[in-house]
């Protein structure tokens, strides 16, 4: 009898160990806890964006990351939310083996400050639109009737003139779009304006303008004329104050 019940009692143990060994064999292991996040922004230096703003961005779309389930953690719905901030150009979201979320993001670079009829913006050497910036950086300022996409392309060419001259990029302090798509300069020295005309040949008038400057407003006073007209080749056309 007792060997009995001593082969019952074996065989219902291995019975049960046999269950658990199949429980936890089936069983997956627990998912990794994410230790937090890693981000790494490429801006040129302007610190246009932060990763502080970032992290901020992404927990305001719902994104929860420290203590978080790696597995239950979409580096493609991270990208995804992140491109749709304007000043991204492109990012890139992974898994590390330290359990932590790793972005790269490098960012467009803002070239002039825009202020039209449609609100203000900023655009980058692209045409691209940028919504906002975080940093205070010094940018030309562009206002008037922006209408299309020529004018646009001239901004850009003399933003970026602007970019590598010094001279006239602390000379001018706003650039304005006239209804006719036609550029004028507002400079800071001189109660004059710059009649530039179209965004072409920008070096050879403002070389001449400068020229004249020299030559000219140096000798005769900078508060003579209100409009300097240098839209013709090799003329600058004056126009007196009233």
């Amino acid at each position: 009898m007792l060997k009995k019940i001593v082969i019952i009692t074996v065989s219902i143990a291995a019975t049960a160990y046999l269950l658990l060994a199949l429980f936890y064999l089936n069983t997956p292991p627990a998912s990794p806890k994410c230790k937090g996040l890693e981000i790494n922004i490429s801006d040129d230096g302007t610190q246009v964006l932060s990763s502080k703003s970032i992290e901020q961005y992404l927990k305001s779309k719902g994104f929860r990351f420290k203590d978080t389930p790696m597995e239950k953690i979409s580096s493609i719905e991270i990208e995804k939310a992140l491109k749709k901030i304007s000043i991204i150009e492109e990012c890139e979201c992974y898994k590390t083996h330290k359990d932590l979320i790793s972005i790269s993001i490098s960012c467009k670079k803002p070239l002039i400050h825009v202020f039209d009829q449609t609100g203000e913006y900023y655009l980058d050497e692209k045409g691209n639109r940028i919504k906002s910036i975080e940093s205070a950086i010094y940018l030309p300022v562009a206002s008037g009737e922006i209408k299309n996409e020529e004018t646009v392309r001239g901004l850009i060419k003399i933003a970026q003139y602007l970019e590598d001259d010094r001279f006239w990029r602390e000379q001018t302090e706003q650039i304005h779009v006239t209804p006719r798509q036609e550029i004028v300069l507002v400079p800071r020295i001189g109660n004059h304006l710059i009649e530039l005309g179209k965004a072409d040949n920008i070096e050879e008038k403002l070389s001449k303008l400068k020229e004249f400057y020299e030559k000219g407003l140096n000798k005769i006073g900078w508060n003579k004329y209100n409009r300097l007209n240098i839209e013709f080749d090799k003329q600058v056309i004056c126009t007196k104050q009233d």
